[in-house]
């Protein structure tokens, strides 16, 4: 091979070796260049393509917590609302049966009992936001949304709270001001008799369950009768935002509880006594705060009466 062909040959190979590294620069920058190229947001949608409902979901779950919280909230008070607004409707349509309302009172009355109910709705937004608030704590936004869904329905204000209009000032100042003198007695006549109903059926089937429970005497039935009779005039109302409207044997039982447990043992055998102890032991919990509060409200009044006797002048004595 003469030295011309070699030079040529040598030449070629060069040149070849100098293209494929230029060619392979070019391969590991665009490497680089993808490696590099910042990543496209999870929740940005490709060009080229419509949003999908998975692409929606998967958006809104990226909205912050708090936000998740206070749309579900708010989802959760408006089916609340039309419930207590539903109730204060049977509330308006029993006034105007009663007292035969114009169309007028009517209005004012519907007009009232929507102020009422959105009124009620304050201690039901305050437990509900502790509630949720607490629960999801430290959640993942991801998750919130099906945390949230999963989550059981949950009472907030006790099982009557639907009723709390019909207890409000603007609903009872706007009965005294919308009916005449004669619609006003014709009506608290009918409430009254009403609640005394209510009074003597809840007691009435307290003493039946307890009487059976624990075998009575004729006197002890007269004597316990009393005591419990007592105590559903007193905490009936209690009772039944704290149950709802479905009593089991041991709850109607621990109406007796009410009274201090020296009392009801005057009346009962010790037999007895530690029978209805045994019966009602799970609801204790709720006659021992209703025990204390009562005790508290008596001290407190003891000592507002024993203050206003120190702070009073003395009184001056007469002389003839």
């Amino acid at each position: 091979m003469s030295f011309l062909a070699r030079i040529f040959i040598f030449t070629s190979l060069l040149l070849g070796m100098i293209v494929q590294g230029q060619a392979q620069r070019a391969v590991v920058d665009e490497e680089e260049q993808t490696i590099m190229r910042p990543p496209r947001p999870a929740d940005t949608f490709a060009p080229g393509r419509n949003p999908t409902r998975l692409d929606e979901n998967k958006a809104a779950s990226k909205d912050p917590l708090s936000a998740q919280i206070s749309a579900h909230i708010l989802t959760l008070a408006q089916a609340e609302r039309e419930k207590r607004l539903q109730f204060m409707q049977v509330v308006i349509n029993d006034v105007v049966r009663l007292c035969k309302l114009n169309g007028e009172q009517q209005d004012q009355l519907l007009l009232a009992a929507k102020g009422a109910a959105e009124r009620s709705m304050k201690n039901w937004h305050e437990q509900s936001e502790r509630y949720f608030r607490a629960r999801l704590k430290g959640a993942d936004s991801d998750t919130a949304k099906e945390i949230l869904e999963g989550m059981a329905k949950v009472n907030f204000g006790g099982n009557r709270s639907k009723e709390e209009g019909e207890s409000r000032e603007l609903w009872k100042d706007t009965l005294s001001v919308v009916l005449s003198e004669k619609q006003i007695a014709r009506y608290e006549e009918v409430l009254e008799q009403r609640n005394l109903d209510r009074i003597n059926a809840f007691s009435s089937i307290s003493m039946t369950t307890l009487d059976g429970h624990l075998r009575l005497t004729p006197d002890q039935k007269e004597g316990l009768g009393e005591l419990v009779y007592q105590a559903a005039v007193n905490h009936l109302d209690d009772v039944k935002q704290y149950w709802g409207d479905y009593f089991e044997k041991g709850m109607l039982m621990s109406l007796a509880n009410a009274n201090e447990d020296e009392v009801l043992q005057e009346i009962l055998t010790e037999g007895q006594f530690e029978r209805l102890k045994s019966a009602t032991a799970n609801f204790d919990h709720f006659w021992d705060a209703r025990k204390l509060d009562h005790r508290k409200e008596k001290e407190d009044a003891e000592n507002r009466g024993q203050k206003a006797k120190e702070s009073s002048p003395p009184s001056k004595l007469q002389v003839n």
